[in-house]
């Protein structure tokens, strides 16, 4: 059995390079093996209504399928998943079920594998076996995900995110189309303007986090040239929010809370971000602090274009990826 967190992945103008994993929510997978040719998906938990239980479209499934076609394994499992990360929310559901999945197979087999062998495994559930959520999930912490010049091997980078570093997640009413049309938004040609800008904002996330730099990951995450406005301008944030609307209230949130906000993955869901520290001093100060003032900020501003807020994650960025909590049984029954 193992427990594999969410994620965020692109953190403003890291498309398909940045992600971090978080503290929760999370989910948690029990694999056993059972005759071959079985493949049965069990889905509990909150969420349990909302994913297929169809291996031939369930990530964990696809994933496992990957590995017993590696390693030639030719017996069958049953899954059975406790599902409280929301789906289609851009939290990296299906990348921690991916992950869940591999790791529950690596341990039952004694595969020994890396984890960033794990990631590579789990991504091929994944749309164009995309890294960044499944390297979060794996690895945890803040990753940095590349590819090498020669062989186009994927490289991951794991940074240890700052302490001081929170984040509230605000998952919204809005129901986005799949991660693989808001893949195909994207434009194949950019300017050297824009091109230029999203590699020093990245650049710039990647070294503040090395160095711990919360100011600079504040300044920074927020401001993506290339994805979030084409994503935005197409709807894909919600009814009425274009790239203007979504640039107007990331200044907002920036000059009145030091809050930093970016769109959770392929959206919908918004991540604030903030500085622990400055959170409590604030409250010390005015007993209401800077993030409830944010959240509330945003929660309004989406009411006004008619959608509400569903749930909300008081989390971290989490410095461990997924676990093993209990070995798995031989066979089934």
């Amino acid at each position: 059995m193992a427990r594999a967190p969410a994620s965020i992945a692109n953190l403003g103008p890291g498309f398909d390079i940045h992600s971090i994993a978080l503290k929760s929510p999370e989910i948690q997978i029990e694999f056993t093996l059972a005759p071959s040719g079985s493949r049965i998906l069990q889905v509990e938990g909150a969420y349990a209504k909302e994913v297929t239980t169809d291996p031939q479209f369930h990530a964990s499934a696809k994933a496992l399928n990957a590995v017993f076609e590696q390693f030639r394994r030719p017996e069958g499992y049953i899954l059975r998943l406790q599902v409280n990360i929301p789906p289609r929310k851009g939290l990296g559901l299906s990348g921690a079920e991916a992950v869940g999945a591999v790791l529950c197979a690596d341990s039952a087999f004694g595969l020994g594998l890396s984890r960033e062998t794990v990631a590579r495994l789990a991504a091929k559930a994944e749309p164009q076996s995309h890294m960044d959520n499944v390297a979060a999930s794996s690895l945890g912490g803040f990753n940095v995900i590349t590819r090498t010049p020669l062989t186009e091997h994927v490289k991951i980078t794991t940074i240890s995110p700052p302490s001081d570093l929170g984040v509230v997640v605000l998952v919204p009413d809005i129901n986005k189309p799949s991660t693989e049309a808001a893949r195909e938004l994207l434009p194949q040609t950019v300017s050297t303007q824009k091109y230029v800008q999203a590699i020093g904002y990245a650049s710039r996330i990647s070294a503040a986090f090395a160095t711990g730099n919360i100011g600079a990951i504040l300044e920074t995450i927020p401001w993506d040239p290339l994805v979030e406005p084409v994503r935005a301008d197409a709807g894909f944030y919600g009814k009425g929010i274009d790239s203007a609307f979504l640039k107007k209230e990331k200044e907002l949130l920036i000059e009145r809370f030091h809050v930093a906000e970016t769109i959770s993955g392929a959206g919908p869901s918004r991540a604030l971000w903030y500085s622990i520290s400055e959170e409590q001093k604030a409250l010390g100060k005015n007993k209401v602090g800077l993030v409830k003032p944010a959240m509330d900020l945003v929660t309004d501003r989406l009411k006004s274009r008619g959608h509400q807020v569903q749930e909300v994650f008081v989390t971290k960025p989490s410095p461990k990826g997924a676990r093993i909590i209990r070995s798995t049984p031989e066979r089934a029954g």
